[in-house]
């Protein structure tokens, strides 16, 4: 499960640089690190920052892991990339709902303006 969780975060960072390097440039011992800092910042400021428990950590997790393999299936198995837009952005507006149902909205958009401001200062 917390090879999955990295595995999670570790898409994450993808889409951003690191330091001077690019994500393709790190080797997988650094992308490993990187994904286990990345994860404890975000733990960390779930729960002190809005309050969350460790039950509410795990189902995050597990939302963002079943995202992820969902996101992989319908890349792998839906051939016409309009079609693979149209269900990305449904299983997003679902990840949504479920996080809101969590954490409520009003956290969920602290977190996500969080997530957004760490992931800008990597670039």
């Amino acid at each position: 499960m917390k090879s999955r969780i990295l595995l999670i975060i570790a898409f994450l960072i993808a889409v951003t640089s690191v330091s001077a390097q690019t994500w393709s440039e790190l080797s997988q011992e650094q992308k490993a690190m990187k994904a286990k800092e990345f994860r404890a910042d975000n733990q960390k400021y779930l729960k002190t920052e809005l309050g969350m428990n460790q039950t509410q950590l795990d189902d995050i997790d597990n939302i963002n892991l079943c995202y992820l393999s969902t996101l992989d299936r319908i890349d792998r198995y839906t051939k016409v990339e309009s079609n693979k837009d149209i269900l990305a952005e449904a299983v997003g507006s679902a990840r949504a709902v479920q996080l809101d149902a969590i954490m409520g909205a009003d956290k969920h958009k602290k977190y996500a303006e969080y997530i957004k401001g760490k992931i800008a200062k990597m670039k």
